[in-house]
């Protein structure tokens, strides 16, 4: 094969690369998700996931950092505890605690004008759930 297939080859592929939705390995639901991350989570957990978001300065305590959830389940990402914690479904330790039950207040900066009626979009939260198994450590 001649070098100018080659380098004609490899030119059109790095072009069409650049042309796809979604950067190479992260798919529409882990950006969507993304979304949902920086409105909803944000402000208490970190741009980052790290737990030192700037309304964590208020909290009294720092928010747990959710990149290394896996690391505290022995490598696993335990999706149906963060789902069942996050729609306040299950028994928390502080029922005090900052953690607002987002079955209970919606999606409120996802949706601010009410959309989907303050309810949670299940389809959103899944996404949500892909974009942290994505930032896992």
């Amino acid at each position: 094969m001649p070098i100018r297939t080659i380098i004609t080859s490899a030119l059109c592929l790095a072009v069409l690369s650049g042309c796809a939705n979604a950067p190479f390995g992260q798919s529409a639901e882990v950006k969507r998700g993304q979304l949902v991350y920086a409105k909803e989570c944000s402000q208490c957990h970190g741009a980052t996931g790290d737990g030192g978001g700037p309304a964590s300065l208020g909290l009294g305590m720092t928010p747990p950092n959710l990149t290394t959830l896996a690391q505290r389940y022995d490598g696993v990402f335990p999706r149906e505890y963060v789902r069942r914690f996050v729609m306040g479904l299950s028994e928390k330790d502080d029922t005090s605690g900052a953690m607002p039950e987002f079955a209970k207040v919606g999606l409120r900066h996802v949706y601010p004008n009410g959309g989907a009626d303050g309810e949670v979009l299940e389809a959103d939260f899944e996404d949500m759930l892909d974009y942290l198994e994505s930032i896992q450590q």
